[in-house]
């Protein structure tokens, strides 16, 4: 009984625990990069650029990209329980979880390993990251951070590759293109095949709709629209197919909710299978 009373003593698990810390924080120093302090110094001072240059940016731009790739960013804390249980029941798969935090620390410091210690590091860069910065400043600092396919990394030179103009003038379809583009963008580039470019961003108003981002009349209209890239000289479909075309054109009264429900359900899975086709 002294023995036991010793060995679960206050001081003993105290000391268990110290040990255990120090064992996490050897492991994940092993996984950063030997300048990791001066890239942490460096994405603090661009957050401030990146917030700034962003304050003119539409907000459907921002709307757009967090209901594609995150649509609790405002809500959790850097770590999403339900994004991570996805995760767990989609890891064989491949399947994601990680917030637009964590995808941000994991660009800048990490690497692409799928291995538990690299996952943890990265949940807790992302935990004291939205410690650190402001929602504004992180969401801000991803979209100039990320690839965006064809070479290119942040919005600014991805909004003028992709449609010839500065982030502040894109609109809602073109947004919701980009958005669409993020998780796999040489694959989704409407440049390598022109009739991604309007099923990725049927996929992303139609998630925008579902976070309540955005109407479905409003969805409906922009993915009627005809969708011009930067120097390609093609207007691309304002329709995901022929059959589409003429079931939207029989939505004669716009106050029809069931009916435009059910068109923006057809497009959104003919749009899912185009995205089976690419994978």
């Amino acid at each position: 009984e002294p023995l036991k009373t010793r060995f679960f003593s206050p001081e003993t698990i105290l000391l268990f625990v110290y040990f255990v810390i120090f064992l996490c924080l050897r492991l994940i120093s092993t996984l950063l990069p030997l300048d990791f302090a001066q890239r942490w110094h460096n994405l603090i001072v661009f957050s401030d650029k990146a917030e700034a240059e962003a304050k003119n940016y539409p907000s459907h731009l921002f709307k757009a990209v967090v209901a594609y790739e995150d649509r609790r960013f405002f809500q959790h804390c850097g770590v999403d329980p339900v994004g991570i249980a996805r995760a767990v029941l989609l890891y064989p798969k491949g399947g994601g979880g990680s917030t637009i935090t964590q995808q941000l620390v994991k660009n800048i410091f990490l690497n692409n390993d799928r291995t538990f210690s690299r996952k943890a590091t990265e949940m807790l860069l992302a935990l004291i990251l939205e410690w650190k910065l402001s929602k504004s400043k992180i969401l801000s600092s991803y979209l100039n951070k990320i690839y965006w396919g064809h070479g290119i990394y942040g919005i600014d030179s991805a909004s003028k590759f992709y449609f010839g103009k500065h982030p502040l003038l894109l609109s809602l379809g073109e947004s919701a293109m980009l958005a669409g583009i993020i998780p796999a963008p040489e694959l989704r580039s409407p440049f390598n095949e022109p009739s991604r470019g309007k099923s990725t961003q049927a996929r992303a108003l139609r998630r925008m709709v579902d976070v309540g981002f955005l109407d479905i009349g409003t969805a409906l209209s922009t993915v009627n629209q005809h969708l011009q890239l930067h120097g390609d000289g093609i207007e691309h479909p304002n329709r995901l197919s022929y059959s589409l075309k003429e079931e939207l054109s029989d939505l004669r009264k716009p106050e029809d909710v069931n009916s435009m429900v059910k068109a923006i359900w057809d497009w959104e899975r003919e749009s899912k299978v185009c995205e089976i086709r690419e994978d």
